[in-house]
């Protein structure tokens, strides 16, 4: 291996070690280019497994597999993957090849048996995890894989039989199970008796515990689980790990308070330990207490000051508090200390863009495609930056760029659609919107686009159906709910127009575009008790709103208090001196309470 493959593998291994897949890879690839041998695929297909990309995965086993025909390691790799997408006929095949390479291979073996039994050939299974048993008699996976296997050919006595073998540890736990599932209720309870006595005469044995833990944990019951995991802190009550665990268990089973405890003194005996970290944030972010999850970043930063995903983790919890001025400094923090990690430079973005410092924003997001040019996520954003910057055509350019990568893609079709809009290239901006909704007819904000684009020519039919399927598919729709109103208002549909503006303020009170088609459909229905109180109610937000003062003058008039009426709408003149329907308004009122004749 050259000078330059060794430093991008060691990059990779070193991202790997750090849990970050996505560098990990792209490190890799560049191995691979250089040295396109087996054993860097299979490092390859191995991230790539890690992120979930079977299919990726299995790319890089089969060339694996090519490039070194008798590597049994890059067959099992590849059989494993197979495994993964369900393809056990393949898995069978790929994990035959690497026994026939390597007979004692005890872990192809394993995984072959598991194959077998999921295609249904329960004596092929049994006789592949025999020899596995065979070349690991310690191995307790392998022995109650077998077990199962022996169970679902209902043979369960010689499954009990397998975990009592004089060749194996007797598993007290292992053999309860199954007692359990046989429904032999004593001999179970009597097992697990022993098991506790166990405990008692030898602390050694709370590790016991712990494996009855994972067990209960790996079957979901996590309340046996916490119970199991606490008598083995009871045991050895400094050890980090179980309790660990048992915060995950606590987690699991809903016990947030229990778990941030547990976490809580994981971290106390291990300051900075970033899984107690991850584990705390997450907690903590799922409650949405985001200022107890940026304080977890922040103190961990404080050990661990190099560590950039600390800094950035602290950055997106007060970026979530809107404190987008300690956001951007945390990410140029972690900008800093790793400047070839693109995700960075965009979440940086981002807290520029939300403080309104876009032109900022998109320098920092043209670095982040500097170095990952292929991101979609990244072309978009800065499609969005020039358009916030009233930068229409170079967004449209933008958002083009991005479609050539994935032309697929319903948002960028609608922010296209958006770019154009603003362009007053309206017949443009409509077929966008309209491939957008093609591609996900579940995009509400597409529909609204949609919507506002037929309202704003005159289209009313068409923005209606438009906007009645935005508000279908978001109920809180603030936008169509407040746009059907107003057009159900101005089609003197003032009933539903009413309804329309109700739902509009139940979702945002503050609402100024329903509270005045609100006041238009109550007017337009003769609803004056109803229209007073839709007025005093924005005056009650507003004491100082001139058109409330004087919709409430109308609203008294309609209901015959006239000399109320009339203090309402000296109160719109003296708010609005220098608006002619204030006047207007007051002159009314005026001429209603003179006495006849006068």
């Amino acid at each position: 291996m050259n000078d330059d493959a060794a430093t991008w593998s060691a990059r990779a291994r070193e991202a790997s070690r750090r849990g970050r897949w996505t560098e990990a890879e792209a490190a890799w690839r560049e191995v691979l280019r250089r040295v396109p041998d087996a054993t860097t695929c299979l490092e390859l297909g191995t991230v790539l497994r890690r992120q979930r990309r079977a299919d990726e995965a299995a790319v890089a086993f089969a060339e694996a597999v090519r490039l070194a025909p008798e590597s049994a390691t890059a067959h099992a790799e590849l059989g494993a993957v197979h495994f993964e997408r369900g393809e056990y006929a393949d898995a069978v095949v790929a994990f035959r090849a690497a026994i026939r390479l390597r007979p004692d291979f005890a872990r192809a073996y394993a995984t072959l048996g598991l194959a077998l039994e999921r295609r249904g050939d329960y004596p092929g299974a049994e006789a592949v995890l025999r020899e596995a048993l065979r070349l690991r008699p310690a191995d307790e996976a392998v022995r109650a894989n077998l077990a199962r296997v022996l169970k679902r050919q209902r043979r369960p006595h010689e499954a009990e039989t397998l975990y009592r073998a004089p060749e194996g540890r007797v598993n007290p736990l292992e053999l309860g199970r199954v007692l359990f599932e046989e429904k032999r209720w004593d001999e179970a309870v009597e097992a697990l008796a022993a098991y506790r006595d166990a405990v008692r005469l030898d602390p050694g044995t709370a590790e016991a515990h712990a494996r009855m833990a994972r067990l209960f944990a790996r079957r979901r019951r996590y309340r046996e689980a916490a119970a199991a995991y606490r008598e083995a802190l009871r045991v050895r009550s400094a050890d980090a790990d179980l309790r660990h665990q048992l915060g995950v268990v606590l987690e699991r089973q809903g016990a947030f308070d229990d778990a941030i405890a547990a976490f809580r003194e994981v971290a106390r005996q291990r300051p900075g330990d970033r899984r107690v970290t991850a584990a705390l944030a997450a907690l903590f972010r799922r409650q949405g207490d985001w200022a107890a999850e940026a304080e977890v970043y922040r103190e961990a930063a404080t050990v661990h000051p190099d560590d950039a995903e600390l800094h950035a983790g602290y950055g997106l919890a007060v970026g979530a508090l809107a404190d987008y001025a300690a956001a951007t400094e945390a990410f140029r923090t972690a900008v800093r200390l790793a400047p070839d990690e693109p995700d960075y430079r965009f979440e940086l973005a981002v807290a520029l863009g939300r403080d309104g410092r876009h032109a900022e924003a998109e320098a920092v997001l043209r670095e982040a495609i500097a170095l990952r040019p292929e991101s979609v996520r990244f072309r978009g954003n800065l499609a969005l930056s020039l358009g916030r910057q009233g930068r229409h055509a170079e967004a449209e350019a933008a958002y083009r760029d991005a479609l050539v990568i994935k032309p697929a893609s319903a948002t960028l079709h609608r922010g296209l659609g958006v770019a154009l809009y603003w362009q007053s290239r309206h017949d443009e901006a409509e077929a966008e919107f309209r491939e957008a909704v093609r591609l996900d007819p579940a995009y509400a904000r597409a529909h609204a686009d949609l919507g506002e684009l037929f309202e704003e020519q005159g289209q009313l039919e068409e923005a209606e159906a438009s906007y009645r399927t935005a508000a279908r598919l978001n109920p809180r729709s603030l936008r169509a709910l407040a746009a059907l109103a107003s057009i159900c208002a101005t089609l003197d549909r003032h009933a539903e127009a009413e309804a329309f503006c109700r739902a509009a303020l139940a979702v945002e009170p503050a609402s100024a575009r329903a509270h005045f088609t609100l006041w238009d459909a109550l007017e337009g229905q003769k609803k004056y008790p109803e229209l007073e109180e839709a007025a005093r109610v924005v005056i009650r937000l507003k004491p100082d709103h001139a058109d409330a003062h004087a919709r409430l003058g109308r609203a008294l008039s309609g209901q015959g208090r006239l000399g109320e009426a009339v203090v309402a709408c000296r109160r719109a003149v003296a708010l609005g001196p220098d608006v002619d329907r204030f006047r207007d308004e007051l002159e009314r009122a005026l001429r209603a309470t003179a006495p006849e004749g006068r």
